[in-house]
């Protein structure tokens, strides 16, 4: 299929697309419904380690590799996201070597790169595409595919992420955001640190899909099936952000409540695993999340408070909001302007004194207020607001 006269396609350089539902794949899920969109899958920005969780990383990022020089496929839905939207989306994933630092690979990339996408985009019949990176690493290949604009979409303070060499993320982010046309932030902290208030600047916060985890009808998961009540959850990536230290403390002085843990869990939780109220249960496709939330009581976010945790706006937030749980988290920023919604704890005894006034029936919020709140909150919303600013 060629482009109309006129047509806005979109070139997008952003996680794995159906391995995690990111805002990005959330908001491309409702963009492509009337815009063509070439996804192109990229590596993280964290050197490898010779550790079993990274070498599986490596056989699977490598395995998509290969299939994607072998012909990559059009996606109508992808992993996660089975059945929620039909997609326009077609997903590449260029051969890329880590280890960006290495003056070599990182040229090697930019030629890979640049010759995969431009097939694709040859192949697609997709001329002068926007855009939109949501890494920094993303920064060599500005410029390779005659965009019509380029957008950042900023979803977290990357130099502050664990294992990775800041200096050399500030230097690409740097490159990024004097090269791009459209800067779009997900959080206050993250518009304020790069000063790019204006016209060719938006926050946008996280959107949710409120009907998909309001649903009372919801049984819940038969993973918790065999998990005494009452129970404490968490669902999503568990990793070096989560203050394992808070809820090790929070789990011992609190034997009669189970704490779940549902979803990928990418750094050692061992300590934690030996508790024997502590259950991780593995991950779940998305669209089975809500299930895992209807069989909590209360929902937790135990991050630890740093530079890193108080740029972020975790997803879980409103969809946590929305299943009309009470909500316990430690009072990182973007939870801070949320306090009307959700419970704030900092130590582990004002955390298990929330989690003992909300098992009693204490909720701070009634249904109208959260319905009120979520009203404009939706991913098509956000998605609108979105192509609205790019394309303006």
């Amino acid at each position: 299929m060629g482009q109309k006269s006129g047509e806005i396609c979109f070139l997008v350089f952003s996680d794995d697309y159906g391995e995690h539902p990111s805002s990005c794949q959330h908001l491309f899920q409702h963009i492509s419904e009337n815009h063509r969109v070439l996804w192109v899958n990229t590596i993280g920005m964290r050197n490898p380690n010779l550790t079993m969780r990274d070498i599986s990383k490596i056989f699977t990022k490598v395995g998509g590799m290969l299939r994607s020089l072998l012909g990559g496929r059009n996606r109508s839905t992808a992993g996660n996201f089975d059945s929620l939207v039909d997609s326009n989306i077609t997903v590449c994933q260029p051969f890329m070597l880590p280890y960006a630092n290495i003056g070599i690979f990182r040229a090697l990339n930019r030629i890979s790169v640049t010759r995969h996408v431009n097939n694709k985009l040859t192949q697609l019949k997709l001329d002068q595409p926007v855009m939109v990176v949501t890494a920094p690493n993303a920064c060599d290949y500005i410029g390779a595919f005659a965009e019509s604009r380029v957008v950042y979409y900023c979803v977290d303070e990357f130099s502050e992420w664990p294992g990775v060499q800041r200096e050399l993320v500030t230097s690409m982010e740097s490159q990024l955001l004097h090269q791009c046309d459209v800067f779009v932030a997900t959080s206050t902290k993250l518009l304020n640190k790069f000063d790019r208030h204006g016209e060719t600047s938006l926050l946008l916060t996280h959107g949710v899909d409120a009907k998909l985890f309001a649903d009372s009808t919801l049984s819940e998961h038969g993973l918790l099936a065999d998990i005494p009540k009452p129970r404490v959850g968490y669902f999503g990536l568990f990793d070096d952000r989560s203050d394992q230290d808070l809820l090790y403390e929070v789990a011992t002085k609190m034997p009669d409540v189970s704490f779940v843990i549902t979803g990928s869990t990418e750094t050692d939780v061992s300590r934690l695993a030996s508790l024997g109220n502590m259950y991780f249960t593995g991950s779940v496709p998305f669209l089975e999340v809500p299930k895992i939330a209807a069989g909590f009581d209360i929902c937790m976010l135990p991050y630890k408070l740093n530079d890193l945790t108080d740029a972020i706006q975790p997803l879980k937030f409103k969809e946590y909001i929305a299943t009309g749980k009470p909500i316990v988290s430690t009072p990182i920023k973007e939870a801070r302007g949320l306090a009307g919604y959700i419970g704030l704890a900092a130590t582990a005894d004002e955390w298990t004194a929330l989690i003992r006034r909300n098992l009693d029936g204490y909720h701070p919020t009634s249904d109208a207020q959260r319905h009120s709140f979520l009203h404009d909150e939706s991913w098509a919303s956000k998605a609108e607001r979105f192509l609205d600013h790019c394309l303006r």
